[in-house]
């Protein structure tokens, strides 16, 4: 009696644990699923105009505008640079002398984000300021400015990504861009 009881359970519970048991065994271990990766997006290019303004006391100075080609989502043109300058005579201790001045920008990492474009920009710049007591043959006084931002720019807006004046000069610099798609239709 002992035995069929024990047979009759084991049995039982072969019948139930049957099911389990064969799909445990011709099931594979699952592989978690990996995020789906969004498409990178086509390069684009884009026509970059800077403008850079400055003033000294309300009174222009400077106004230089630059234009250069930016492609945006495109690693293969990861920088672009601009390098515009002068040498300037003057009359120094030891004789003729010269001081360099000009703009620098350097523009990196275009992404596009909708209709924005995002861009790395480093500039420094240097020019001479007319001060009132300025003798010729010496050196007029030299105002400089460096930067780094994250310009964020519309389409076809132009935006100011920087402006400051210096408090005991009133020397006033402002930067301001605008990013036009280009298109090859």
């Amino acid at each position: 009696m002992q035995s069929s009881t024990r047979l009759t359970i084991a049995t039982i519970l072969s019948l139930a644990l049957a099911p389990c048991l064969i799909a445990a065994q011709g099931d594979k271990p699952t592989k978690p699923e990996a995020e789906p990766q969004a498409a990178k997006p086509e390069p684009q290019p884009y026509l970059l105009t800077l403008s850079v303004k400055e003033s000294n006391g309300g009174k222009p100075i400077l106004e230089k505008s630059y234009t250069l080609s930016v492609i945006a989502d495109d690693n293969r043109y990861h920088n672009q640079a601009v390098r515009d300058g002068d040498r300037i005579p003057y009359q120094g201790k030891d004789g003729q002398s010269y001081q360099e001045v000009g703009t620098s920008i350097d523009i990196s990492d275009a992404t596009r984000r909708g209709d924005t474009l995002i861009v790395s920009l480093r500039a420094e710049s240097s020019s001479l300021v007319p001060t009132p007591n300025f003798t010729p043959g010496n050196l007029p006084q030299v105002s400089r400015w460096n930067l780094g931002v994250v310009a964020v720019l519309l389409s076809n807006k132009p935006t100011v990504i920087y402006s400051a004046t210096d408090a005991s000069s009133g020397h006033k610099v402002e930067i301001q861009a605008t990013a036009q798609p280009l298109s090859g239709r």
